[in-house]
């Protein structure tokens, strides 16, 4: 595939994603209504996962704090994906396919430390 026709491909699949997004964030604030954690409901413990909604709601109101208390891990690997997001549409498209080693890195690296934090949050209750 060719770099634009990838580039292409790459932003309506993010911006798709996006619309999703925003939909579900529109949604929260018209009707209140959450979805609801399958992870926590079945077993008590918290996913990684856990604490995403609450975390865009508290960042639409640029309240840090209260943002980075509802799930820490992905406070910080969520800019780091719109980064990656960026570079892949702008820059290096073929560098970020699921193909090349750095993504398969970054996968394997990203799931060790949700996984690592799945267990310490429910350990350390934090």
């Amino acid at each position: 595939m060719r770099s634009d026709n990838l580039r292409k491909t790459i932003l309506r699949r993010y911006l798709v994603a996006l619309a999703i997004l925003a939909g579900y964030y529109a949604e929260i604030k018209l009707i209140g209504f959450e979805l609801k954690c399958p992870i926590r409901a079945a077993t008590g413990l918290r996913c990684p996962g856990c604490g995403v909604s609450r975390m865009f709601l508290h960042l639409s109101h640029a309240e840090f704090s209260a943002a980075f208390n509802c799930n820490q891990v992905l406070f910080f690997l969520v800019p780091m994906f719109a980064v990656t997001a960026l570079i892949k549409v702008i820059w290096l498209p073929e560098v970020l396919m699921p193909q090349s080693k750095y993504y398969r890195l970054g996968v394997v690296f990203i799931i060790v430390i949700l996984l690592a934090f799945g267990v310490l949050r429910n350990v350390f209750d934090f």
